[in-house]
């Protein structure tokens, strides 16, 4: 019994832990858009090695145009490919050991359901670069230079929307219909009170 209750807090321990690691490695949200919506991607990049970091780069998924990266302060910014068919961009500049970065870019998403892959590679101040392009059912690398990338899945949400009106049409009437049998009891119980006086 002790050893099942031990391994019950170790498995618990460990789920409660996973969240965590995964924060702490480059994340591109949001998880999820409309097909076809303008919106902003946040990068979000910590420092996890004992050396700063001089640079990050971020392929963008095939499919997604009008790729525009934000002016980050203390950071030089290069962009390949035109306008509209940015193939990557790359943020030049200085993360401090134990310090994190946020970088952002606006783009639009392809105007049918797909998962946008978003594969980045952190490169460090002595030569290290950290692949973050591994499948994200997958574990990072013993070496501590790989790891999954993030996802982002554009959805069909046009006929989510009308769905929900629908639900919320059918929600309106039941809530109407509640109140009006209400009233009726009430005044039903009222007639009943005045003849019984």
């Amino acid at each position: 019994m002790k050893k099942l209750l031990t391994a019950a807090v170790t498995t618990v321990t460990i789920v409660l832990a996973l969240p965590s690691v995964a924060f702490a490695h480059v994340i591109v949200t949001p998880g999820q858009a409309g097909v076809g919506q303008e919106l902003v991607f946040n990068v979000s990049v910590p420092n996890e090695r004992d050396t700063a970091v001089s640079s990050v780069k971020l392929d963008i998924p095939k499919g997604v145009s009008d790729v525009t990266p934000t002016i980050t302060p203390g950071w030089h910014i290069t962009t390949s490919g035109s306008k509209g068919d940015v193939t990557e961009i790359i943020w030049t500049g200085n993360i401090p050991v134990g310090q994190r970065a946020d970088f952002s870019l606006s783009a639009q998403v392809p105007p049918s359901p797909t998962q946008l892959d978003w594969k980045a590679y952190q490169t460090y101040a002595d030569g290290t670069v950290v692949h973050w392009d591994q499948k994200p059912m997958g574990s990072d690398d013993a070496s501590s230079t790989a790891g999954p990338f993030s996802v982002t899945k554009v959805v069909d949400d046009l006929n989510q929307s009308v769905s929900s009106e629908d639900d919320a049409d059918s929600h309106k009437t039941t809530l109407a219909f509640v109140f009006s049998v209400a009233a009726l009891a009430l005044s039903a119980g009222g007639l009943l009170l005045r003849r019984g006086k």
